[in-house]
Order: structure tokens, then C-alpha cells, then sequence
């Protein structure tokens, strides 16, 4: 390998790209960076075995050729020197020169032992905006280890759209996207959904190909393993009437962070209107109570773990609407195209 390439480019590349590094890993080689070299750029690929991300930039390239390189120490050389350009060469099949003025050598692995995933396959489905409808249901995906298909974001075919949801059990949000082809139902795994949504904000095109699906877009290559098993039929768990109660979305948060001060053990906020105010309220039985009042209309008697409600208000502003049917049943918002749905806590009134 011999190339040479823009050091601010380089450095931009390597640092999206080691987001799909593993944090932990059993192999070594999955805390490195593959970099390979030809085609008139530098591709720079991370992976942790399930999620591998791929990203390019120009290069002058005289020599062909690749090597798993860990990332720190190259980021770090990059940051500390000045130059515009760098020089990339092979050693030998483990080790990388770097020259930018100064100069390093870099102990890495040989590239035909860096871990590789299917290629791009299967009929694209073109989207815009992934990542913001992704952001307003992905704080509902599950987090645990019970029921591994809720670990992610499921993507269901809707009639030129493409429904998005997360559920983890305790509440759901789903909204839809428009979508130029059809995709069958999948489960993208959440470390995915977390890179689409930091780093692919316009358009991307999706492709399936048998157990990975891939994402194009923003000149990267995100492809990952799709979550197995049969997601539930969350559309059964959302309540389709119930009585309103109308009010102001902030001042709802505010009065969260008052009484979070008395908050018990078991994280239940209760909420209960008195004449034309939410009376939002939490009790401990050795910090006393705190009540806080929001003006609102309507009627409820309902009780929601504060941190989860927290989370739902947080992708919502101005006037909201939650809606209640029989006692114990969930709580729901609609907001801008987006169903939240919030499971209530029993409680003792």
C-alpha cells in the first residue's frame, strides 16, 4: 500500500467510522480498523461482528493493498500534527507508516485476518429522513437481554411508507416514513438504528440481503445483522379511544423535575386532574410528598414510571393530548405523526 490523502479527510473518516468498532470484544482484531487502499480513495471499515460501517475518501493511490490498524493511536497522530496531507504505506502485512511531517509506525494486523460481512445486495428502497423518525420511537427499543427481538427497531411495509416502531414491554412509539420501493418486515438491531440516526440525516438507501440488511447514505455503507424472530403485533396493544386531557407538554416536564424530589423507590408518578389542573404528585415514605399543579382539560386518575414518561415528553412540545380508557389501561400521545404509548403502574389511591 502506498496512497496519499487530505489529513482532515482522513481524520473525519476515521472518526465515523470507529463508531461501529466493538467497545468489547473477545478478538482483538475487532478493536481495529480495516484500511484499505486503491480505487483512487482510502476505505476505512469497523465492525463488531454484528453492525460494520464503511466509509471512504480520496487518496492518490500508487500502491494497492490493506491492514487492520487500532484506531487510537491513529486518530491521536492525526490530531497532533499539522500537515494537509498524509502518506500511508505498508511495512509489512502488520504494520502501517503514517507521514505527516512527522511520522509513525503503527503495529496492526494483516488484512486477510480483519473479519468480513456480506456485500450489498437486493433491490434498494430509497427513504429520506430515516433518521428523524427514528429518533422520535427509538427510545422505546429495549435494552435487556429477556426478549432479544425488542432489542431494536422494527421496520413494517405500509402502503408506500414503511412503519417504524420500538417497544420494550413497558411502552411502544411507532411512526411512519415514506418509502420509494417495498422492504419487507425486519428488526434492524439498535446499535444500527443509533448510527443511522447520528450519521446518516438525509437520504439512504436500503437493501436486504438475506440476514444483514444495509443502509447507503451520507458516503457511508452501514450493513448489519438483522434481528431474528417474530416481532409482536404491537397495533393490537394501543388503545383506539379513551378520555382526553389536554395541556401543555412543558409545563408537564416542569412539573416532573418538581416532584422528582420526592420521588419512591419504584419511580411512580401519579397524575389526577382537580378542577382544571393536573395534580402531579409523588410520595416517599421517608422524603414526605410533593405535589405540583398544570393547568389542563379533561379528567384523569393514572400512575407512570416518571423516568418513562420523561422519555415520551422529551419528543414532544406545544399542546398534547394523553388519553386514558379504563383504569390501569396505557396512556397514549399522538404527536406530530408519531403514537407514544406508555403502560401504567398500579397503585394504591
Amino acid at each position: 500500500m502506498r496512497a496519499t490523502t487530505q489529513r482532515v479527510a482522513l481524520l473525519e473518516t476515521l472518526g465515523k467510522v470507529k463508531s461501529a468498532v466493538a467497545v468489547r470484544n473477545t478478538l482483538p482484531i475487532l478493536g481495529a480498523i480495516l484500511i484499505r487502499a486503491g480505487g483512487g480513495q482510502v476505505t476505512l471499515t469497523g465492525t463488531d461482528l454484528e453492525v460494520a460501517l464503511t466509509a471512504s475518501c480520496k487518496a492518490n493511490v500508487t500502491r494497492q493493498g490493506a491492514v487492520a490498524i487500532l484506531p487510537k493511536m491513529l486518530e491521536a497522530f492525526l490530531k497532533a500534527v499539522k500537515a494537509e496531507t498524509v502518506s500511508l504505506s505498508l511495512v509489512d502485512k502488520n504494520h502501517l507508516k503514517i507521514e505527516a511531517g512527522a511520522s509513525t509506525t503503527l503495529e496492526g494486523y494483516a488484512a486477510e485476518d480483519f473479519p468480513s460481512m456480506p456485500g450489498v445486495k437486493g433491490k434498494a428502497v430509497e427513504v429520506t429522513g430515516l433518521a428523524s423518525v427514528l429518533k422520535q420511537v427509538s427510545y422505546a427499543m429495549a435494552r435487556g437481554e429477556s426478549r432479544p427481538v425488542l432489542n431494536g427497531v422494527c421496520f413494517t411495509p405500509d402502503n408506500g411508507r414503511i412503519a417504524v416502531a420500538a417497544a420494550d414491554g413497558f411502552r411502544l412509539a411507532e411512526t411512519t416514513v415514506k418509502a420509494k420501493g417495498q422492504l419487507e418486515q425486519v428488526v434492524v438491531p439498535s446499535k444500527a438504528v443509533c448510527l443511522i440516526q447520528k450519521l446518516m440525516p438525509g437520504k439512504v438507501s436500503i437493501h436486504r440481503n438475506g440476514t444483514t440488511i444495509s443502509f447507503i447514505g451520507e458516503g457511508l455503507v452501514l450493513t448489519a445483522k438483522v434481528v431474528e424472530g417474530q416481532y409482536p403485533n404491537y397495533r393490537q396493544l394501543i388503545p383506539k379511544n379513551g378520555s382526553p386531557i389536554r395541556l401543555d407538554s412543558t409545563a408537564l416536564k416542569d412539573a416532573l423535575d418538581v416532584v422528582s424530589i420526592t420521588l419512591p423507590d419504584n419511580n411512580v408518578v401519579r397524575l389526577q386532574t382537580r378542577a382544571r389542573n393536573l395534580i402531579v404528585s409523588t410520595k416517599n415514605e421517608e422524603k414526605g410528598e410533593t405535589e405540583a399543579k398544570v393547568p389542563a382539560r379533561g379528567k384523569i386518575r393514572a400512575a407512570f414510571d416518571i423516568s418513562y414518561l420523561k422519555d415520551l415528553l422529551a419528543k414532544t412540545s406545544g399542546p398534547i393530548t394523553l388519553r386514558t380508557t379504563i383504569a390501569q389501561s396505557p396512556g397514549v400521545v399522538k404527536h406530530k405523526g408519531t403514537i407514544h404509548v406508555i403502560m401504567q403502574m398500579f397503585v394504591q389511591w
